[in-house]
This record gives structure tokens, sequence and C-alpha cells, in this order.
């Protein structure tokens, strides 16, 4: 088997079927990966996780170029598809990816693990986030000034796209020298900045993809976090936005390595 530019081959298998696992693929996190749910499965297929693009080809790649990449490797394989699951925000591109699928075969079952609705603020959140975990390393002064300029950056980006190259420059501006003062070396600042700039992208790309219509098809398991996945719908569009949904006693960063939830997922592939 040839093996796929864009993705992350996390099991092989000779049964000829193909699941496709769709998430922000990143090492060091401390959210449960792809890599800890395959571990839990019984499931005999070869699978596959999305690979983000490559650092520097991000810019101006909108959710639609995104899925163009990892769908030419889908074809290229000539796998039947099985599944696809879906990961938080990687429940959108799922979707995207399902419904590509769906052009040339039956349609893959859709799994979609903590599903939510990408939007743009969720970008500014994320850096606000590592503003203030970073936030003993500024200056009154310095705080001021990176505040304000994030403020220049959310307020003059006309889409998400444009918001995540915003972001990105941002963060190369305000976060870098921030680890530094944090006393981590050039190298790591700059790696660390990299992967979140890879992510504002994937999260952009996201953000311009609408996938209501392909998870009404969808089950999702769904964690106790508030913060996540159903919960943040709003009652009114929650009982129509996916086909079916369970929720579990479980929080969201331990949901791919919980056991309870592996048999879930094999159950549904079975």
């Amino acid at each position: 088997m040839t093996t796929p530019d864009s993705y992350h081959v996390l099991r092989k298998s000779d049964s000829g079927g193909l699941i496709l696992a769709a998430d922000f693929a990143a090492t060091g996190r401390t959210t449960a990966t792809f890599h800890d749910l395959v571990d839990l499965l019984e499931a005999d297929h070869t699978i596959w996780e999305t690979a983000p693009l490559p650092y520097g080809t991000e810019p101006g790649k909108t959710g639609t170029d995104q899925v163009d990449r990892w769908e030419r490797d889908v074809r290229d394989s000539g796998l039947p598809v099985h599944a696809v699951i879906g990961f938080c925000g990687g429940g959108v591109y799922a979707a995207a990816l399902t419904e590509r699928v769906a052009a040339w075969q039956d349609a893959p079952r859709l799994i979609l693990l903590d599903p939510g609705i990408v939007k743009r603020t969720m970008l500014v959140e994320h850096v606000e986030g590592l503003l203030r975990r970073l936030g003993g390393t500024f200056t009154p002064q310095l705080l001021a000034e990176a505040t304000a300029a994030l403020r220049t950056a959310d307020e003059t980006a006309a889409d998400p796209l444009q918001l995540a190259a915003n972001l990105a420059a941002w963060c190369n501006d305000v976060i870098v020298p921030g680890l530094r003062r944090a006393f981590h070396s050039a190298q790591a600042s700059t790696d660390f900045v990299q992967l979140i700039v890879g992510y504002l992208h994937w999260l952009g790309g996201a953000a311009t993809l609408d996938p209501r219509a392909r998870w009404r098809t969808a089950t999702a398991l769904n964690s106790a976090s508030l913060n996540f996945g159903l919960h943040l719908a709003s009652p009114e569009e929650r009982p129509t936005l996916v086909g079916s949904a369970t929720y579990y006693d479980v929080q969201h960063g331990d949901l791919m390595r919980t056991p309870e939830i592996g048999q879930a997922v094999d159950a549904l592939l079975a």
C-alpha cells in the first residue's frame, strides 16, 4: 500500500477497508488523540488520520482546499472507506470527507466525538488563552500593547482565513518573545508557534465549512465537559444537530482514551 502524503497511518490491515480519522494531529498535547483511541479498537481496518498542511503552505487555504488534499489520497488508494470519525472541530472536516467519499461509493458511517461547529471566535479565544498563560512574562505596558494588537488583528479581518493570518503574525510578534522571556530556547519557541499557526489555519478553514447537513446522518458520542461538543449547541438546535447522540460521564480530554468509548466506536464500526 502506498503511504499517503496527507495522512498519518495509525493502523495497517489487509481487510481492504479504510477508516478516516479527522483531527488536528499534534504531539505533546494532554488531550487524548486518535493514537489512544486506535489502541482501544479491535476493528480490523486500515486507519488514516488527517495530517495538517505543511508549515508555510497554510495561508489562504480554505476548508475546501484542505479537504481536496485529503480526498486525493483516498481516491488514489482505491480502498473503500468504511467510516469517518471526527473529534471536536475535526467533526467539521469529517462531514466534508464523508460527503466527498459518498460521491463515488456508498456513504461511509460518520461518527462524531464531542462535535462542535467551528466559529471565528474560537481562533481569538485560543490565542487569548496563550496570552493568559504567558501573562507573567509581560510588563503591564507590554501586556496592554499585546492586547491592543490582538484586538486590531481581530477587527481588521474580513473572514476566518484573514483572521488566521492576522493571528499567526500576532503570535510571531507576541508569543515567541513571551516564550523566550519564559526561558524557552529560540528553537522551541519557534517550533511551538509554528504548531499554533498551523492550528489557527486549520480552525480558520473549518470555520468556512457548514457540516450540519451531513451531521444529521451521524452518530455522536459526547463527553460530560460543558465547554465542548453538543453542550455548546443551542437548546433549540441540539436535538436535531446529529442523527443520534449518547452522553458519557467522562471529560473531553479523556474521551479518546476511555475504554467505554473504544467499545462504543467498535460497536458502530462492526
